[in-house]
Protein backbone atom coordinates (compact mmCIF):
# COMPACT_ATOMS: atom_id res chain seq x y z
CA UNK A 1 0.00 0.00 0.00
CA UNK A 2 2.84 1.91 0.81
CA UNK A 3 4.46 1.86 -2.46
CA UNK A 4 1.11 2.21 -4.45
CA UNK A 5 0.92 5.60 -2.59
CA UNK A 6 4.57 6.57 -3.47
CA UNK A 7 3.87 5.73 -7.34
CA UNK A 8 0.26 7.87 -6.76
CA UNK A 9 2.51 11.08 -5.54
CA UNK A 10 5.23 10.39 -8.61
CA UNK A 11 2.46 10.50 -10.68
CA UNK A 12 1.14 13.50 -9.87
CA UNK A 13 4.44 15.36 -9.32
CA UNK A 14 5.20 14.25 -12.98
CA UNK A 15 1.47 15.66 -13.92
CA UNK A 16 2.52 19.05 -12.45
CA UNK A 17 6.03 19.23 -14.17
CA UNK A 18 4.41 18.42 -17.63
CA UNK A 19 1.70 21.30 -16.94
CA UNK A 20 3.78 23.58 -15.82
CA UNK A 21 6.38 23.35 -19.26
CA UNK A 22 3.53 22.91 -21.39
CA UNK A 23 2.58 26.56 -19.73
CA UNK A 24 6.11 27.60 -20.11
CA UNK A 25 5.93 26.68 -23.77
CA UNK A 26 3.03 28.25 -24.46
CA UNK A 27 3.72 31.53 -23.08
CA UNK A 28 6.83 31.27 -25.00
CA UNK A 29 5.22 30.75 -28.32
CA UNK A 30 2.51 33.72 -27.22
CA UNK A 31 5.32 36.05 -26.08
CA UNK A 32 6.93 35.08 -29.86
CA UNK A 33 3.42 35.77 -31.71
CA UNK A 34 3.31 39.47 -29.58
CA UNK A 35 6.69 40.45 -30.43
CA UNK A 36 6.09 39.24 -34.33
CA UNK A 37 3.01 41.14 -34.42
CA UNK A 38 3.86 44.45 -32.43
CA UNK A 39 6.96 44.02 -35.17
CA UNK A 40 4.59 43.99 -38.01
CA UNK A 41 2.35 46.88 -36.70
CA UNK A 42 5.45 49.15 -36.39
CA UNK A 43 6.54 48.22 -39.78
CA UNK A 44 3.58 48.87 -41.78
CA UNK A 45 2.61 51.88 -40.02
CA UNK A 46 5.85 53.23 -40.55
CA UNK A 47 5.28 52.40 -44.36
CA UNK A 48 1.67 54.01 -44.34
CA UNK A 49 3.74 58.24 -43.27
CA UNK A 50 6.89 56.54 -44.96
CA UNK A 51 9.08 58.71 -42.49
CA UNK A 52 8.67 58.97 -38.89
CA UNK A 53 10.24 58.82 -35.56
CA UNK A 54 10.24 56.80 -32.46
CA UNK A 55 7.91 59.14 -30.48
CA UNK A 56 5.27 59.41 -33.02
CA UNK A 57 5.37 55.97 -33.96
CA UNK A 58 4.86 54.80 -30.11
CA UNK A 59 2.06 57.33 -30.20
CA UNK A 60 -0.08 55.86 -32.68
CA UNK A 61 0.93 52.53 -32.00
CA UNK A 62 0.40 52.78 -28.16
CA UNK A 63 3.37 50.65 -27.85
CA UNK A 64 6.13 52.21 -25.62
CA UNK A 65 9.06 54.09 -26.61
CA UNK A 66 11.07 51.18 -25.94
CA UNK A 67 9.73 48.73 -27.81
CA UNK A 68 9.12 50.68 -31.01
CA UNK A 69 13.11 51.90 -30.46
CA UNK A 70 14.15 47.83 -30.54
CA UNK A 71 11.50 46.91 -32.99
CA UNK A 72 13.33 49.79 -35.25
CA UNK A 73 16.65 49.05 -34.67
CA UNK A 74 16.35 45.34 -35.26
CA UNK A 75 14.45 46.55 -38.91
CA UNK A 76 17.56 48.96 -39.29
CA UNK A 77 19.67 45.64 -39.55
CA UNK A 78 17.51 43.97 -41.59
CA UNK A 79 17.68 46.57 -43.78
CA UNK A 80 13.76 47.03 -44.21
CA UNK A 81 14.05 50.37 -42.49
CA UNK A 82 16.89 53.09 -43.18
CA UNK A 83 18.05 55.55 -40.58
CA UNK A 84 17.07 59.38 -41.56
CA UNK A 85 18.02 62.28 -40.26
CA UNK A 86 18.78 63.77 -37.08
CA UNK A 87 15.99 66.77 -37.08
CA UNK A 88 13.86 68.73 -34.17
CA UNK A 89 10.45 69.95 -35.15
CA UNK A 90 10.09 72.45 -32.04
CA UNK A 91 13.85 73.67 -31.86
CA UNK A 92 14.89 71.74 -28.90
CA UNK A 93 16.89 68.43 -28.54
CA UNK A 94 16.93 66.63 -32.42
CA UNK A 95 14.96 63.20 -33.02
CA UNK A 96 16.60 60.39 -35.40
CA UNK A 97 13.88 59.93 -38.27
CA UNK A 98 13.64 56.27 -39.75
CA UNK A 99 12.61 55.54 -43.10
CA UNK A 100 10.66 52.61 -44.79
CA UNK A 101 12.73 50.97 -47.46
CA UNK A 102 10.03 50.32 -49.94
CA UNK A 103 12.85 48.79 -52.31
CA UNK A 104 13.83 46.25 -49.46
CA UNK A 105 11.38 43.36 -51.52
CA UNK A 106 9.83 44.36 -54.66
CA UNK A 107 6.70 42.16 -56.11
CA UNK A 108 6.43 40.99 -59.77
CA UNK A 109 2.53 40.90 -61.85
CA UNK A 110 2.06 39.31 -64.79
CA UNK A 111 -1.19 39.92 -67.09
CA UNK A 112 -1.77 37.60 -70.22
CA UNK A 113 -3.54 39.45 -72.98
CA UNK A 114 -4.81 38.96 -76.42
CA UNK A 115 -4.81 42.09 -78.10
CA UNK A 116 -5.74 42.38 -82.15
CA UNK A 117 -4.96 38.60 -82.18
CA UNK A 118 -1.96 38.69 -81.01
CA UNK A 119 -1.57 36.89 -77.56
CA UNK A 120 0.83 38.76 -74.73
CA UNK A 121 2.23 38.58 -71.25
CA UNK A 122 2.99 42.14 -69.51
CA UNK A 123 5.29 41.99 -66.65
CA UNK A 124 6.00 44.83 -63.94
CA UNK A 125 7.88 44.72 -60.92
CA UNK A 126 7.08 47.45 -58.17
CA UNK A 127 8.29 48.25 -55.13
CA UNK A 128 6.57 47.68 -51.36
CA UNK A 129 4.24 50.95 -52.51
CA UNK A 130 3.29 49.34 -55.16
CA UNK A 131 5.25 51.56 -57.75
CA UNK A 132 6.10 50.47 -60.58
CA UNK A 133 10.41 50.08 -61.32
CA UNK A 134 10.09 47.76 -64.20
CA UNK A 135 8.27 46.53 -66.69
CA UNK A 136 8.48 44.97 -70.40
CA UNK A 137 5.75 43.24 -72.60
CA UNK A 138 6.24 39.97 -74.77
CA UNK A 139 4.40 38.17 -77.83
CA UNK A 140 3.51 34.61 -77.96
CA UNK A 141 2.49 32.30 -80.69
CA UNK A 142 -0.14 30.58 -77.47
CA UNK A 143 0.71 31.05 -74.05
CA UNK A 144 1.68 28.17 -71.90
CA UNK A 145 3.32 27.79 -68.82
CA UNK A 146 7.07 28.48 -70.62
CA UNK A 147 5.96 31.84 -71.60
CA UNK A 148 5.23 32.67 -67.58
CA UNK A 149 8.66 31.44 -66.89
CA UNK A 150 9.97 33.40 -69.53
CA UNK A 151 9.24 36.37 -68.08
CA UNK A 152 9.86 35.34 -64.43
CA UNK A 153 12.85 34.44 -65.22
CA UNK A 154 13.93 37.71 -66.55
CA UNK A 155 12.24 39.36 -64.24
CA UNK A 156 14.18 37.63 -60.85
CA UNK A 157 17.40 38.12 -62.90
CA UNK A 158 16.76 42.22 -63.16
CA UNK A 159 15.22 42.10 -59.79
CA UNK A 160 16.59 38.92 -57.63
CA UNK A 161 14.42 40.30 -54.21
CA UNK A 162 11.05 39.63 -56.06
CA UNK A 163 9.25 38.04 -53.29
CA UNK A 164 5.85 37.95 -54.60
CA UNK A 165 4.41 36.76 -57.69
CA UNK A 166 1.27 38.16 -58.73
CA UNK A 167 -0.43 36.65 -61.90
CA UNK A 168 -3.91 37.45 -64.22
CA UNK A 169 -5.49 35.25 -66.40
CA UNK A 170 -8.59 35.34 -68.82
CA UNK A 171 -10.82 32.30 -67.26
CA UNK A 172 -11.57 30.57 -64.41
CA UNK A 173 -9.10 29.07 -61.42
CA UNK A 174 -10.43 27.00 -58.36
CA UNK A 175 -7.76 25.77 -55.66
CA UNK A 176 -4.84 26.85 -57.85
CA UNK A 177 -6.35 24.82 -60.99
CA UNK A 178 -7.56 26.54 -64.58
CA UNK A 179 -10.71 25.17 -64.79
CA UNK A 180 -11.38 27.50 -67.89
CA UNK A 181 -9.33 29.66 -69.68
CA UNK A 182 -9.41 31.32 -73.05
CA UNK A 183 -5.71 29.78 -73.31
CA UNK A 184 -6.35 25.94 -74.10
CA UNK A 185 -2.82 24.67 -72.98
CA UNK A 186 -3.47 26.27 -69.67
CA UNK A 187 -6.77 24.31 -68.74
CA UNK A 188 -6.32 21.85 -66.03
CA UNK A 189 -3.23 23.04 -64.88
CA UNK A 190 -2.16 23.64 -61.39
CA UNK A 191 -0.87 26.87 -61.90
CA UNK A 192 0.03 27.77 -58.45
CA UNK A 193 1.63 24.88 -57.16
CA UNK A 194 3.68 24.79 -60.53
CA UNK A 195 5.14 28.53 -59.64
CA UNK A 196 5.50 27.90 -55.97
CA UNK A 197 7.50 24.18 -56.83
CA UNK A 198 9.97 26.09 -59.31
CA UNK A 199 10.23 29.73 -57.68
CA UNK A 200 9.90 28.85 -53.82
CA UNK A 201 7.61 32.04 -54.37
CA UNK A 202 3.84 32.76 -52.97
CA UNK A 203 1.85 33.12 -55.57
CA UNK A 204 -1.55 34.87 -56.20
CA UNK A 205 -3.83 34.21 -59.57
CA UNK A 206 -6.31 36.11 -60.23
CA UNK A 207 -9.36 36.25 -63.23
CA UNK A 208 -8.37 39.53 -65.20
CA UNK A 209 -11.58 41.24 -64.66
CA UNK A 210 -11.56 41.09 -61.81
CA UNK A 211 -7.66 42.59 -61.03
CA UNK A 212 -8.92 45.36 -63.65
CA UNK A 213 -12.20 46.21 -61.17
CA UNK A 214 -9.98 45.64 -58.14
CA UNK A 215 -7.28 48.03 -59.29
CA UNK A 216 -10.07 50.95 -60.40
CA UNK A 217 -11.85 50.30 -56.73
CA UNK A 218 -8.48 50.76 -55.00
CA UNK A 219 -9.80 54.44 -54.32
CA UNK A 220 -13.50 53.93 -54.44
CA UNK A 221 -15.83 54.14 -51.40
CA UNK A 222 -15.36 51.62 -49.52
CA UNK A 223 -19.25 50.85 -49.26
CA UNK A 224 -19.65 51.17 -53.21
CA UNK A 225 -21.05 48.15 -55.80
CA UNK A 226 -18.87 48.44 -58.40
CA UNK A 227 -19.03 46.36 -61.78
CA UNK A 228 -16.49 46.18 -64.24
CA UNK A 229 -16.95 44.33 -67.94
CA UNK A 230 -14.64 43.46 -70.61
CA UNK A 231 -15.42 43.09 -74.40
CA UNK A 232 -12.42 41.67 -75.92
CA UNK A 233 -14.23 40.89 -79.21
CA UNK A 234 -12.36 37.75 -79.75
CA UNK A 235 -14.12 36.01 -76.91
CA UNK A 236 -17.14 36.35 -74.51
CA UNK A 237 -17.39 39.31 -72.04
CA UNK A 238 -16.22 38.77 -68.53
CA UNK A 239 -16.92 40.80 -65.53
CA UNK A 240 -15.73 41.75 -62.40
CA UNK A 241 -17.66 42.39 -59.49
CA UNK A 242 -16.70 44.17 -56.26
CA UNK A 243 -19.21 45.05 -53.23
CA UNK A 244 -17.68 46.70 -50.17
CA UNK A 245 -14.22 46.43 -51.21
CA UNK A 246 -14.26 42.93 -52.11
CA UNK A 247 -14.40 40.65 -54.81
CA UNK A 248 -17.13 38.97 -55.56
CA UNK A 249 -16.18 35.03 -57.15
CA UNK A 250 -19.15 33.23 -56.51
CA UNK A 251 -19.36 29.60 -55.10
CA UNK A 252 -16.97 27.78 -57.74
CA UNK A 253 -15.52 31.17 -59.23
CA UNK A 254 -18.00 31.77 -62.20
CA UNK A 255 -19.29 34.94 -60.64
CA UNK A 256 -19.26 37.37 -63.83
CA UNK A 257 -19.12 34.79 -66.63
CA UNK A 258 -21.56 37.04 -69.14
CA UNK A 259 -21.05 33.92 -71.52
CA UNK A 260 -23.25 31.65 -68.89
CA UNK A 261 -25.92 34.89 -68.57
CA UNK A 262 -29.38 33.65 -70.53
CA UNK A 263 -29.70 37.45 -72.03
CA UNK A 264 -30.67 36.60 -75.97
CA UNK A 265 -27.40 38.40 -76.80
CA UNK A 266 -24.54 35.57 -78.52
CA UNK A 267 -21.47 37.80 -78.00
CA UNK A 268 -19.36 36.17 -80.54
CA UNK A 269 -21.12 37.20 -83.20
CA UNK A 270 -22.00 40.73 -82.19
CA UNK A 271 -21.12 43.05 -84.97
CA UNK A 272 -18.47 46.13 -82.83
CA UNK A 273 -18.67 48.63 -85.47
CA UNK A 274 -22.67 48.88 -85.42
CA UNK A 275 -23.42 51.28 -82.93
CA UNK A 276 -27.33 50.09 -82.44
CA UNK A 277 -26.35 46.40 -82.31
CA UNK A 278 -23.59 46.41 -79.97
CA UNK A 279 -25.43 49.46 -77.82
CA UNK A 280 -28.60 47.80 -77.15
CA UNK A 281 -26.97 44.63 -76.08
CA UNK A 282 -24.82 46.02 -73.37
CA UNK A 283 -27.59 48.18 -72.28
CA UNK A 284 -29.84 45.20 -71.83
CA UNK A 285 -26.34 43.82 -70.01
CA UNK A 286 -26.13 46.68 -67.52
CA UNK A 287 -29.66 46.34 -66.67
CA UNK A 288 -29.25 42.43 -65.66
CA UNK A 289 -26.78 43.99 -63.27
CA UNK A 290 -29.13 46.78 -61.94
CA UNK A 291 -31.37 44.41 -60.92
CA UNK A 292 -29.18 41.56 -59.08
CA UNK A 293 -26.39 44.05 -57.87
CA UNK A 294 -27.94 47.52 -58.47
CA UNK A 295 -23.69 48.75 -58.95
CA UNK A 296 -22.99 52.38 -57.95
CA UNK A 297 -20.64 52.48 -60.47
CA UNK A 298 -19.58 50.17 -63.96
CA UNK A 299 -16.70 50.59 -65.90
CA UNK A 300 -16.73 49.40 -69.66
CA UNK A 301 -13.68 48.49 -71.01
CA UNK A 302 -13.36 48.24 -74.63
CA UNK A 303 -11.52 49.96 -77.34
CA UNK A 304 -14.91 50.83 -79.74
CA UNK A 305 -16.98 53.11 -77.74
CA UNK A 306 -17.75 56.17 -80.02
CA UNK A 307 -20.21 58.69 -79.15
CA UNK A 308 -22.68 56.90 -80.95
CA UNK A 309 -22.08 53.49 -78.83
CA UNK A 310 -22.50 55.30 -75.55
CA UNK A 311 -25.59 57.07 -77.01
CA UNK A 312 -26.97 54.13 -77.72
CA UNK A 313 -26.32 52.44 -74.42
CA UNK A 314 -28.01 55.24 -72.68
CA UNK A 315 -30.92 54.67 -75.49
CA UNK A 316 -31.39 51.47 -74.35
CA UNK A 317 -32.19 51.63 -70.94
CA UNK A 318 -35.52 49.18 -71.23
CA UNK A 319 -37.92 50.98 -68.68
CA UNK A 320 -38.10 54.73 -67.13
CA UNK A 321 -37.94 53.16 -63.76
CA UNK A 322 -34.54 51.53 -64.54
CA UNK A 323 -33.33 54.46 -65.36
CA UNK A 324 -33.58 55.94 -61.89
CA UNK A 325 -30.91 53.51 -60.94
CA UNK A 326 -29.10 53.45 -63.43
CA UNK A 327 -25.13 53.23 -62.90
CA UNK A 328 -22.75 56.10 -63.17
CA UNK A 329 -20.84 54.59 -66.60
CA UNK A 330 -16.61 54.73 -66.88
CA UNK A 331 -15.78 54.11 -70.16
CA UNK A 332 -11.61 52.82 -70.39
CA UNK A 333 -9.82 51.71 -73.81
CA UNK A 334 -8.05 49.53 -72.18
CA UNK A 335 -7.81 47.64 -68.72
CA UNK A 336 -3.85 47.13 -68.48
CA UNK A 337 -3.64 49.60 -66.30
CA UNK A 338 -5.95 48.79 -63.65
CA UNK A 339 -5.13 45.19 -63.75
CA UNK A 340 -1.70 45.92 -62.90
CA UNK A 341 -2.54 48.42 -60.03
CA UNK A 342 -5.45 45.43 -59.03
CA UNK A 343 -2.39 43.04 -59.00
CA UNK A 344 0.79 45.24 -57.57
CA UNK A 345 -2.10 46.27 -54.17
CA UNK A 346 -3.09 42.29 -53.60
CA UNK A 347 0.85 41.24 -53.36
CA UNK A 348 1.97 44.04 -51.42
CA UNK A 349 -1.23 42.99 -48.98
CA UNK A 350 0.09 39.49 -49.36
CA UNK A 351 3.52 40.76 -48.30
CA UNK A 352 2.39 42.18 -45.45
CA UNK A 353 0.36 39.77 -44.17
CA UNK A 354 4.10 38.10 -43.37
CA UNK A 355 4.70 35.43 -46.13
CA UNK A 356 8.03 36.50 -48.26
CA UNK A 357 10.31 34.19 -50.60
CA UNK A 358 10.31 30.61 -49.81
CA UNK A 359 6.87 30.48 -48.01
CA UNK A 360 3.77 28.81 -49.51
CA UNK A 361 0.31 29.80 -50.02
Amino acid sequence: MEKQNQWLNWDAVAYQVLYKLRQVIFMGFNMLDMKQSNAQTVLWKLCSCKTSTVRDLAQSTGLSYATVGNILNDFVRSGEVMLGEMLSATGGRPSQFYSFNAEHAYVLALSARTRESKHSICASVGNLYGEVVWQTEQYFEDIQLMSFENMIDLALHTYPAISILSCSLPGVERDGVIIINDYTKLQGVSFIKHFQEKYHLPVIIENDVNAAVSGYGKNAETDSAIVGIYFPRYFSPGAGIIIDSKVVKGFCGFAGEISLSPIGVDWLSVDYEKPQEVGLAISRLISVFCGILNPRHVVLYGDFFTEAVKKMIMEGIPTEALRNIFPHIIYKDDLEFDIMTGLMTQAVSVYQSGLRRGELI
